[in-house]
């Protein structure tokens, strides 16, 4: 009976820490997200992902977030925070590997799709340390944003409104596509409306 108790103990325990690890697992860089091998479209980084399985080199995620009915290729954060989560190649991919939980109807009359799909990644795509990578994004963006004026709060705009912020000092600075998504992903979860 008392290795009964510690089996179970110990199996609790697992359990506990694998549930943890798959609710703290976010992309450490824009990743292609596949489904028995096809290549779907991408997932961008910093995008939060529950890990449903490892195995070698894949692992089997679930994504989960909101998509406009009339155009189902990208997934947000939610309806009114335009945080991309996913984007497909088509139409037909996202309607056919998300599964829809419910819809929502916006303040402008759009439908919206609360949906989850599960996809397989390359594990080298899950960040390790997670707090590591939004420390690095934090860094970056203040290494990066304060060369030529004052550094903005991150909470000084919307989620909505950073993409377009950092996309107007692009004519001041050149950076790389995966930096500048680093940037904005940081601003966008820590933005005014973030929580």
């Amino acid at each position: 009976m008392r290795r009964l108790k510690k089996s179970l103990l110990l199996l609790s325990l697992i359990s506990l820490t694998s549930f943890t690890f798959a609710q703290d697992s976010v992309i450490n860089e824009r990743t292609k997200i596949l489904q028995n091998g096809k290549d779907l479209g991408f997932i961008t980084v910093l995008t939060p992902i529950d890990v449903v399985k490892k195995q070698a080199n894949k692992a089997t995620i679930k994504i989960k977030g909101y998509r406009l009915e009339n155009y189902p290729q990208m997934i947000v954060r939610d309806l009114k925070r335009k945080e991309l989560y996913a984007e497909f190649k088509d139409e037909e991919s996202s309607n056919k590997y998300f599964k829809t939980i419910k819809k929502h109807e916006d303040d402008y009359g759009e439908i919206w799709h609360e949906v989850e799909g599960v996809f397989t990644i390359d594990t080298k795509n899950i960040a390790k340390n997670p707090d590591k990578l939004k420390l690095k994004a934090k860094k970056t963006y203040e290494q990066s944003c304060s060369m030529c004026h004052h550094l903005p709060a991150s909470n000084a705009y919307t989620v909505n409104q950073w993409p377009q912020q950092i996309e107007s000092m692009m004519e001041q600075v050149t950076l790389e596509p995966k930096t500048k998504n680093l940037i904005i992903k940081y601003l966008q979860q820590h933005a005014a409306d973030a929580k």
